[in-house]
């Protein structure tokens, strides 16, 4: 059984501060309705250089293994707390999960424009922060899957 629609983004660089945030990498996933694959695109800012690039466009066959991760991913994020709107990176990892399902249910930490080392009202605890880091660990499988499987 597939998982519902979704849309997911996952940011390396979320903080910035007088400036906004230099990401080193964007990738964004989505699931159509009846898709029996999650689209993968990704734009990767190499050390030392200024901007994005984008990469080819990837697919993740949708499997049992990977329902189970979107689906482990989303009851992560529906547990976890987050500003609003975010201001700081109360999950101080310098990653930003933004998820939007077809439920109607979004989650994000992290602003547009980023966000800056102002202390927050929200406070994390250390097992919100254990389960931010399963589902960052979530996100990169993905990621790997993506690229490790390129579908023509």
């Amino acid at each position: 059984m597939s998982p519902a629609p979704f849309a997911l983004r996952i940011q390396h660089g979320i903080t910035g501060g007088f400036a906004p945030p230099r990401p080193s990498a964007v990738h964004e996933f989505s699931l159509e309705p009846s898709s029996q694959f999650i689209a993968l695109t990704s734009q990767i800012r190499d050390h030392g250089t200024p901007t994005l690039l984008a990469h080819p466009s990837k697919s993740v066959h949708v499997s049992d293994e990977t329902t189970a991760l979107v689906n482990e991913l989303q009851t992560i994020l529906k547990r976890l707390p987050t500003e609003n709107p975010p201001s700081t990176d109360i999950y101080q990892q310098d990653i930003g999960i933004f998820w939007q399902g077809s439920d109607g249910f979004s989650w994000f930490n992290a602003a547009p424009s980023g966000c800056g080392g102002f202390e927050s009202d929200v406070k994390v605890t250390d097992d919100d922060k254990k389960a931010f880091g399963r589902a960052i660990e979530i996100t990169e499988d993905l990621v790997s899957k993506g690229v490790a499987k390129e579908i023509a």
